[in-house]
């Protein structure tokens, strides 16, 4: 029996059963065999990864179309908005300028408040506009705006801004937000609005959609009154091209599909074959409501560090992120009671099984070749484009570095415009 094995043994049959139930549901029940002591026997995969070991995400190599090309973005999200350093941007900036040399598609920046997920990404909009002055083509995103914690003239004027400052180059991924205390940001922050924070996401996303494209909008005013009122400074863009950020719920994909937006999720929680079902789900809800079904764009966010040996990248980003998948797990809803009740030894093994399936299938880690069958397997779904998360705890040199084996992957998906 391996060590890790002996740690399971040593849990309570309560343990076992919780920690058994989130390894399945992390598609990671293929590696566990349970015996008919009730023990949980867990069977690691090799260390080689030439080829895919996990059946979670049923990955397999499937032919590339070669008339489907695929984009490739770029996609920041780290949390250490504690550290001193000066520097804190320059890896934003100077991936941005790498991508907008190289024909990527967008940078995203997201919105993250507060302790729990570190605050380098407080806004933005103010991020997008500093971006706007060092890029010339590539497309400034929003990876998220969490809508129901602002007002929505305020959304529509700051991306009107920034529309102006980068020449018509800005998107919007549209968030709900999840964590209560950001709620505090709120224009109402009660339960309530909280709770009704998804309706509240859709509704102020018309209201900014009306304001860019020119019209009037009534709002009450201080005395209770209608105010009407029209946004300045006027956008380039005729209309706001918008996302919608989804981890997998069929509902979120079919409006986004019903309100002509694109759709941006990942591959953390749900295997390819499910994600195939959604995004069909989401084309035919654009062509229900009168959307071209094939002009809908879906993003599939991926940790993506390549180079030119998968064991040496494999160890590479192995620490960076299991501490990523620790705290998504911990994060996972009903999950932070289940995972609180295993020991620190248990929560290594539960994260240790999960890095090993997560870089095997729902990553870009590792050599261009071995990154290709993921690339194929994704177009043959569907998925329009990869946003390529590369700020998950490498140091800024390494990341650079990693993008010129990134450019070669993204060379080969594109697709050669017929004159």
């Amino acid at each position: 029996m391996n060590d890790l094995n002996k740690r399971l043994a040593a849990l309570s049959p309560e343990q076992r059963a919780l920690l058994e139930k989130q390894l399945k549901k992390q598609g990671l029940d293929n590696l566990v065999q349970k015996e008919e002591s009730g023990e949980i026997a867990v069977t690691m995969p090799k260390a080689d990864s030439g080829s895919p070991t996990f059946k979670g995400a049923g990955l397999e190599k499937k032919e590339r179309d070669p008339n489907k090309g695929m984009d490739f973005s770029l996609y920041f999200f780290s949390g250490d908005g504690s550290t001193a350093s000066r520097d804190k941007y320059q890896l934003l900036i100077d991936c941005a300028k790498h991508g907008d040399e190289h024909g990527y598609a967008a940078v995203w920046t997201p919105e993250r408040h507060f302790q729990d997920f570190g605050g380098l990404y407080p806004n933005p909009a103010v991020l997008s506009a500093a971006l706007a002055m060092v890029t010339e083509k590539i497309e400034l995103r929003a990876g998220s705006v969490a809508i129901p914690l602002h007002h929505p003239i305020r959304v529509a004027e700051e991306w009107s801004v920034v529309d102006n400052l980068s020449g018509g180059r800005i998107a919007i991924c549209a968030a709900s937000g999840w964590h209560p205390n950001d709620f505090i940001l709120s224009p109402k922050p009660n339960m309530d609005y909280y709770t009704n924070r998804r309706q509240e996401m859709i509704d102020s996303l018309g209201i900014i959609q009306r304001l860019w494209q020119g019209e009037t909008v009534t709002m009450t005013g201080i005395d209770g009154e209608a105010v009407s009122t029209r946004m300045l400074p006027r956008p380039i863009q005729p209309q706001l091209e918008f996302w919608f950020a989804s981890q997998g719920a069929p509902e979120t994909l079919i409006k986004a599909g019903e309100m002509g937006g694109h759709i941006l999720t990942g591959l953390v929680n749900q295997p390819l074959h499910e994600l195939e079902q959604k995004i069909k789900l989401y084309r035919d809800a654009r062509a229900k409501a009168g959307h071209d079904p094939e002009k809908g764009k879906v993003a599939v966010m991926l940790h993506t560090f390549l180079g030119t040996d998968n064991n040496t990248v494999k160890e590479q980003a192995r620490q960076p992120l299991t501490s990523y998948l620790r705290t998504f797990l911990r994060q996972q809803d009903n999950f932070k009671s289940d995972f609180d009740l295993a020991t620190e030894a248990d929560k290594d093994a539960l994260v240790s099984f999960a890095y090993e399936r997560y870089f095997e299938e729902s990553t870009l880690l590792g050599t261009v070749d071995k990154c290709e069958t993921l690339i194929n397997n994704l177009i043959a779904i569907g998925v329009t484009e990869v946003a390529c998360l590369v700020d998950f705890g490498l140091a800024p040199d390494t990341v650079l570095e990693g993008l010129t084996h990134l450019n070669e992957l993204q060379e080969r998906y594109r697709v050669k415009q017929t004159v």
